[in-house]
């Protein structure tokens, strides 16, 4: 034998070794990507309906009191702030009022920056006088769009 000979035997080995490393897509890369590709059709749909969904009109704020703490010589009014409507709102303002039949005797305001659609956000107000020997009524007074 020659040395091209040799050499040429070892090119052939070679090839032939790299031509069975080469196998076609295996089973479970089908799985994979047949998987990937169902998630990615389900997000890319949802999407779609969530954007043609049309979020139109106004937010239904609804502000309940949660507890009432006294604490330092003022009084704790804790509420929670639902969003009730499909549409997000940004600094909404809650204001509360401590009335004596027709007369206000108190008032106090808290401002959220979001309210996302259909949840709800806590927060508190303050007062000085007592909000159990009044009628306390908490509501959404303002909010603009994000």
């Amino acid at each position: 034998m020659t040395k091209n000979s040799t050499k040429g035997d070892r090119q052939r080995k070679q090839q032939s070794d790299n031509e069975e490393i080469k196998p076609g897509t295996s089973i479970t890369e089908w799985i994979v990507a047949g998987i990937s590709c169902l998630a990615l059709l389900t997000v890319l749909g949802y999407l779609v309906l969530d954007g043609l969904s049309g979020r139109s009109g106004t937010a239904q704020l609804v502000v309940l009191p949660v507890e009432v703490t006294a604490t330092n010589g003022v009084y704790v009014v804790e509420f929670v702030a639902e969003n009730r409507a499909g549409k997000s709102v940004a600094a909404v303002e809650i204001k509360g009022e401590l009335h004596d039949g027709d007369e206000v005797v108190a008032e106090s305001r808290a401002t959220l920056d979001y309210i996302p659609q259909e949840s709800e956000r806590k927060g508190a107000l303050i007062f000085r006088s007592d909000p159990k020997a009044y009628d306390l009524r908490l509501f959404a007074s303002g909010y603009s769009e994000p």
